[in-house]
């Protein structure tokens, strides 16, 4: 079975555009359930409105799961959402429940918007190393 080299997780384009500009702290909720992506992997951002497009990147560089207290104790002004925002985020969560945080590297930005090989939900998708490789292909061939 190949390993995984990416996820992609939907995003609102204004969140997108905080990490294009150096938020570099991601969270997530994923149910209380571990995630299967390593430092190094990458997070692929999938735009969930306006064209469904993935957009850009970023390398894995820490991996951990916190409860949004914690967040933003330890990332505060790096986070990618405000506080009202994780606080909506959060709704009727116990504040104990943690969520995957990812502190990433290397962000950029695609030159052109792809299409993602495979449907991406609410939750995310995990891409293999061959169809990460084939999205880079894709992305070059573009005029």
């Amino acid at each position: 079975m190949a390993k995984n080299a990416a996820v992609v997780y939907p995003l609102l384009p204004e969140h997108i555009e905080r990490i294009f500009n150096g938020k570099d702290v991601f969270c997530k909720y994923v149910g209380g359930k571990r995630v299967n992506i390593n430092i190094g992997n990458k997070l692929i951002f999938y735009q969930s409105s306006s064209g469904k497009y993935l957009v850009g990147e970023a390398i894995i560089d820490w991996i951990g799961y916190m409860p949004p207290d914690a967040i933003m104790e330890e990332f505060g002004d790096r986070l990618f959402i405000t506080p009202d925002e994780l606080d909506k985020y959060r709704g009727n969560r116990s504040e104990s429940e943690k969520l995957l945080v990812l502190v990433l590297s290397n962000i950029r930005r695609y030159e052109k918007p792809l299409k993602p090989p495979k449907t991406v939900t609410m939750a995310g998708c995990m891409l293999s190393r061959d169809q990460y490789r084939r999205l880079m292909r894709n992305l070059s061939s573009l005029p």
